[in-house]
C-alpha cells in the first residue's frame, strides 16, 4: 500500500510541477509578447513623426507625389532596441555608421564602426569592458525600409539579428565597474578609466587596436554625453578619432592624441570637437 500511495503521491507532484511550469512558460510568453506589442506600436508612431519630418525638412508635398519609402535612407542617427535585450545608441555620418551597444544587465557592451553601401552596412564590433564579454568580429546588416531598423545578414559571435529604430528610452544603464580589464600594466589598458572632465571610459586594446565608450554625468536617467573612440596605439603613443552617440544628448566629434605615461594614466592632447579631458587614470 505504501508503494502505491507513494507513487500517487510522486505523480500528483510531478503532474503540479509540469502545471507550474506550462504557466511558467505562457506567463513569460505573454510578458514578450505584450512588450513587442507596445514596441511596433511605438515604432509605427516614430517613423509616422519621423516621415513627416523627412517631408518637411525635403520640401515634398505628401499630396502630388507619392512617395517609395523603402527607396530612401533617411539619417540613421537615434536609438535602437534589438532581440538581443540591448540598448543600441546609433550614430550616422556621411556613409559611416558607429554605435554603442549594451545590454542592461551588465552581460556585455560593445562598439561598432561601420561603412554604408547602398542598403548595406558592413564593419566590425569589439566588446568593451562595460560588459563582462571580451569578443570582436565582423557584421553585414540590412538596412530596413525607411532605415526603420537593421537585420543581421553575416556576422560570428554576436546574438542580435534585428534591430528596431524607437523612441529612446527615459532612463538608461548608468556606469558600472568593468566587467574585465588588467591594471598595472603599461602594454595593456584594457580597463575602466576615469577623467578629469567627469568621465568614465571603458577602453579596449586588441593589439595596437584600441576602442572606447565613455559617458559622463547621469541626469533624469541619461548621461549628458557619451562618445565612442577608435584607432591605434603605437608604442606609448594613442591616435584616436571619437564622436558622440545619442545614448547622450551631444552630437561632437573629433580627432584625440594621446601618450600612455604609465601604468595607470594617460594624457590626451591635441583634441578637436570640443573634447574636454586631458587626463584618465584607471
Amino acid at each position: 500500500m505504501r508503494t502505491k500511495k507513494n507513487r500517487f503521491n510522486l505523480g500528483v507532484s510531478i503532474l503540479l510541477l509540469a502545471s507550474i511550469l506550462v504557466f511558467t512558460n505562457c506567463e513569460k510568453e505573454s510578458i514578450v509578447n505584450e512588450e513587442l506589442n507596445t514596441l511596433n506600436t511605438e515604432q509605427e508612431e516614430f517613423l509616422t513623426k519621423a516621415k513627416k519630418d523627412y517631408l518637411k525638412e525635403n520640401g515634398i508635398n505628401i499630396d502630388i507625389i507619392d512617395i517609395d519609402w523603402c527607396s530612401i535612407i533617411p539619417n540613421l542617427s537615434g536609438y535602437y532596441y534589438a532581440n538581443d535585450g540591448g540598448h543600441y545608441y546609433v550614430r550616422h555620418i556621411g556613409n559611416k555608421v558607429y554605435w554603442f551597444g549594451e545590454h542592461p544587465s551588465g552581460i556585455w557592451a560593445n562598439v561598432f564602426k561601420g561603412t554604408i553601401s547602398g542598403k548595406i552596412i558592413t564593419g566590425s564590433f569589439y566588446d568593451v569592458p562595460k560588459g563582462k564579454i571580451a569578443g570582436s568580429g565582423s557584421l553585414t546588416l540590412s538596412i530596413g525600409c525607411f532605415g526603420s531598423g537593421f537585420t543581421k545578414v553575416s556576422g560570428s559571435n554576436f546574438g542580435g539579428s534585428v534591430w528596431t529604430k524607437t523612441t529612446r528610452p527615459s532612463y538608461l544603464p548608468r556606469p558600472r565597474q568593468a566587467g574585465f580589464g588588467v591594471v598595472n600594466d603599461s602594454n595593456n589598458i584594457t580597463g575602466r578609466w576615469v577623467g578629469n572632465d567627469g568621465g568614465i571610459y571603458y577602453i579596449r586594446q586588441i593589439g595596437n587596436m584600441v576602442v572606447w565608450f565613455g559617458e559622463r554625468n547621469f541626469v533624469n536617467g541619461r548621461p549628458t554625453w557619451s562618445n565612442v573612440a577608435w584607432g591605434s596605439r603605437f608604442y606609448s603613443q594613442l591616435w584616436l578619432d571619437w564622436i558622440d552617440v545619442p545614448k547622450g544628448n551631444t552630437n561632437n566629434g573629433g580627432i584625440l592624441r594621446g601618450f600612455v605615461e604609465g601604468p595607470n594614466y594617460i594624457s590626451l592632447g591635441h583634441n578637436t570637437g570640443g573634447f574636454g579631458g586631458s587626463e584618465l587614470r584607471r
